[in-house]
């Protein structure tokens, strides 16, 4: 196992400097280190185990393994949540029928959508044209290193490529996805829309958490699947979305 935990610091300390120049992959950064740094401790008092007697050892060996133990369950957790992710990554057959569809936010660069909310917004552009007479709401407020809300970029980007504008409204307060369906709710209620029939739009990756907060707020669990990106940052966002889901759990929100 010593030379396991090495291998694995090494590798996750590589991937971690990789992630550092570029702004998307620093949640990457931080799980890599985290990572880098609980296999680095583990490699240590493998060390110390295998290199002290008396009381060092016996301290290390226990810690060693409620280590294993911790990993293996953690692994364990994590397989699971992600093939719940990964099968829960598809466009539901009734929700191009919808009346309203919230296009979840997905991050901006300056006033330009990231990639991944570009992906989402040309999907929302699509059930535009299949369905007339949807009505869309892009949902995101403003981050503190945002100069502009994403709701107004994302609404900028679908009206420069042809969106109707009085079909578009924006919902610019939520600041995440519970917030982007609950704001988008009240939304339509104040301007008479129904939510009989409603999708939330999202990368396939958020859709299975996006269900569920879809479910808790009232309403049937209908979504619509955007591309997830480049392989790199797809396996960035699932992992992250496992932790997402785990602080929904511990929250009590689920």
């Amino acid at each position: 196992m010593k030379r396991f935990y090495q291998i694995l610091c090494m590798i996750c300390a590589v991937l971690a400097v990789i992630c550092i120049p570029f702004r998307p992959l620093w949640f990457g950064l931080a799980f890599f280190t985290t990572l880098c740094a609980c296999t680095g401790v583990m490699w240590l008092f493998i060390r110390v185990r295998d290199t002290r007697t008396g009381k060092w050892s016996a301290v290390a060996t226990w810690f060693v393994r409620a280590g294993n133990v911790v990993f293996v369950l953690w692994l364990i957790s994590v397989a699971a949540v992600e093939g719940l992710i990964l099968s829960g990554a598809h466009t539901d057959a009734q929700a191009l029928e919808a009346d309203c569809v919230f296009v979840l936010g997905g991050g901006i660069k300056g006033d330009q959508p990231t990639e991944t909310l570009r992906n989402r917004l040309a999907v929302a552009l699509d059930v535009m044209e299949q369905n007339p007479d949807v009505q869309i709401i892009v949902c995101g407020g403003q981050g503190d290193d945002e100069d502009y809300t994403e709701a107004s970029v994302m609404y900028n980007w679908m009206v420069s490529h042809g969106a109707d504008p009085e079909r578009v409204a924006k919902e610019s307060k939520s600041r995440n996805t519970i917030q982007n369906i609950e704001n988008a709710l009240e939304l339509c209620e104040k301007n008479g829309w129904s939510t009989d029939r409603v999708a939330a739009l999202s990368s396939g990756f958020h859709l299975f958490r996006t269900r569920r907060i879809m479910e808790n707020c009232g309403l049937e669990s209908c979504v619509i699947a955007a591309p997830s990106g480049n392989p790199a940052m797809r396996i960035l966002f699932c992992i992250r979305e496992y932790f997402s889901i785990v602080k929904l759990v511990v929250s009590g929100y689920w």
